[in-house]
């Protein structure tokens, strides 16, 4: 029993996979890749909004994380995956055409309904911060208002730079 399990393990399986399958996997990947070099933004961009509301401190610092690391790590990665599931390599025109069959929009369109969702959470968290601040019943609300107000104001630097970055 033990010899057959290492004769099965020294001589792996031959699947061939139909060429439907082979279409499957390339879309997936040019998705992923297009997610990748584009959506590093997205992760960062939510991750910020996220930390500015205070909702989830956790959540907003691992989408930061994970967007730096999409973009230091994610083409190499996705290129070795496509090497070795056989598929011709991943090109950025058809990630471009993943993007937009998958989405419907291109990436700077959802880049500037983010940057516009971002704006209004900036200034929700602002004016709010800016109540509780300046409501002196309680020690709490005071240092709860500072607080959103500096993450609002942690996140207008980003968002002026997408806002400055569509005329670069």
């Amino acid at each position: 029993m033990v010899c057959s399990l290492l004769l099965l393990l020294e001589l792996p399986f031959e699947v061939q996979l139909p060429d439907a399958w082979l279409n499957t996997i390339g879309e997936i990947l040019n998705v992923i890749f297009a997610l990748v070099i584009r959506g590093y933004l997205i992760f960062i961009l939510i991750g910020m909004m996220i930390y500015a509301t205070s909702l989830s401190d956790g959540l907003a610092k691992s989408l930061v994380i994970l967007g730096i690391a999409l973009y230091l790590g994610g083409p190499i990665i996705i290129n070795i995956f496509g090497y070795f599931s056989g598929i011709e390599a991943i090109t950025l025109e058809g990630a471009t055409s993943a993007w937009l069959h998958l989405l419907g929009m291109t990436d700077a369109e959802l880049i500037s309904t983010l940057v516009w969702l971002g704006d209004a959470v900036a200034a929700i968290c602002m004016l709010i911060g800016a109540i509780l601040y300046f409501t002196p019943t309680a020690n709490d609300m005071t240092g709860k208002g500072k607080s959103l107000m500096v993450r609002a104001l942690m996140l207008a630097p980003i968002l002026a730079f997408f806002h400055v970055a569509a005329w670069l």
